[in-house]
């Protein structure tokens, strides 16, 4: 096992564990197709969903947030540049290819700032589906082993910041 910064965290290592070794048949198969809700590709389902529970404003709202989170998530990764749990532990069940770098968890961010954007609009449908959609793609994350849970985290920070700062955004320009 190499040392990292990350490893040197122990619940962060632990609670990793918990989720990574507890296999689940029902959830290894879901999580092999479930895990592309936290994609940039899976974006146009997201926008549908605004436009058919929001208004141009929120969808505007969207738009900035995501881009701050765009521009945000890569930056960081390459700042630290921090490997795969796979690359540091040992005996880690990985269910998906990996590549780039681990932190922050940019899936998770992408869907915390859609969730983010949701909650200045009002729509408790829309909200309650995308907070489930969130949750399940964090722990997902860390399930398949791509994410070490403070990856996961620090990426639902990230994503709420940027709703928050695409709002005051959209309000002052």
């Amino acid at each position: 096992m190499r040392k990292d910064w990350e490893v040197s965290i122990k619940w962060n290592v632990k609670l990793f564990y918990l989720i990574n070794q507890k296999r689940f048949k029902f959830l290894d198969n879901f999580y092999k197709y479930f895990f592309y809700m936290g994609k940039t590709y899976s974006l146009p389902l997201y926008f549908l969903l605004f436009y058919i529970f929001t208004d141009t404003t929120a969808f505007k709202h969207l738009i900035v947030s995501l881009i701050i989170t765009g521009i945000l998530m890569p930056t960081l990764k390459y700042i630290f540049r921090h490997k795969r749990p796979s690359s540091l532990l040992e005996n880690v069940y990985l269910l998906e290819p990996v590549s780039l770098k681990s932190f922050p968890s940019a899936d998770s961010g992408y869907v915390a700032t859609i969730f983010g954007v949701s909650l200045f609009y009002g729509s408790l449908p829309l909200s309650v589906i995308l907070f489930i959609l969130m949750i399940l793609v964090g722990y997902g994350r860390v399930y398949m082993g791509a994410h070490f849970p403070l990856d996961v985290i620090t990426g639902y920070t990230i994503g709420i910041l940027s709703a928050v700062a695409g709002f005051y955004l959209i309000s002052h320009f």
